[in-house]
């Protein structure tokens, strides 16, 4: 599992920029930077073609990965009507082009939420049934539309954050081809009452071949993103499994990036404590 650690990169949220970002990454010792690009200030945009290619140079000079993190629930691959999907897919194509311009290798999505309403029936019914077969549709049509949209220098993951059974069922023909990825946010598989959500754990599992980005973050209180080592988290029921898996990135979403360092410091000595504790190969 030591390789592990020649692979993290932290979650670049309260940097100055991306640039800022990068340097702190290389002067401690990480191999690159998750940036939050639905941030204004971290937001592509209004970056210029010389800063695009500082970021590159310096990037390429110091060997350091870029991951981009799309909005969690601003894109949608789920929009209500058809003007909207024309502007989620006008985001993404600028937010692929931008990865391009950069070197960014892997650039993380959610699908966005499915619509939901409370209702005062047990169980509760939070989506119309004559609304699923057409959101069936439309998320398995956007999928095939953004397949299209991403070439072999970037690998688009998705994120375990909403990921019901209808997007697990919506992505599976295109984990099976190889044409999207997966990013695995251990915390996140567990549900709200603190138990390991066991259907999303083992879709996991089935398509470990395609986990391609690790988030890592620990549980404390009822909260997630807390210092890796100072909550529940099991890590040992993931790591030595996955450390066998082609994972490209590690990531500590642990924020601001001081505290993503105690939680790399805390990994290091929960990695080096488990691999001084197996037996000796024979």
């Amino acid at each position: 599992m030591k390789h592990i650690l020649e692979n993290i990169t932290y979650h670049a949220v309260h940097d100055d920029a991306i640039l800022d970002a990068l340097r702190y990454a290389h002067a401690h010792g990480l191999a690159g930077v998750q940036v939050a690009v639905e941030l204004p200030h971290l937001s592509f945009e209004s970056l210029s073609d010389r800063q695009c290619h500082e970021i590159d140079e310096f990037r390429r000079a110091h060997q350091l990965r870029i991951a981009l993190h799309a909005p969690d629930f601003l894109a949608p691959l789920l929009p209500p009507t058809p003007a909207l999907t024309e502007a989620v897919f006008a985001y993404l194509t600028a937010l692929l082009a931008f990865a391009h311009r950069i070197g960014a290798a892997i650039v993380t999505c959610h699908p966005g939420p499915i619509p939901s309403f409370g209702t005062d029936t047990s169980p509760r019914q939070p989506l119309p049934p004559q609304d699923q077969d057409p959101l069936r549709r439309t998320l398995a049509e956007n999928l095939r539309r953004l397949v299209h949209l991403v070439d072999a220098r970037v690998l688009l993951c998705f994120e375990n954050f909403g990921m019901t059974p209808m997007v697990r069922d919506a992505l599976k023909p295109h984990l099976d081809k190889a044409e999207l990825a997966l990013c695995w946010d251990l915390p996140k598989t567990y549900d709200a009452r603190g138990n390991i959500d066991q259907e999303l754990e083992n879709y996991f599992w089935h398509n470990v071949d395609r986990i391609k980005q690790v988030h890592l973050h620990d549980l404390r209180d009822g909260r997630s993103h807390c210092v890796i080592g100072t909550g529940r988290l099991d890590l040992m029921r993931f790591l030595p499994r996955l450390a066998r898996a082609s994972v490209a990135d590690w990531c500590i979403e642990v924020r601001p990036r001081d505290k993503a360092l105690e939680s790399l410091e805390n990994l290091q000595g929960i990695i080096l404590a488990e691999t001084r504790a197996e037996p000796p190969q024979s």
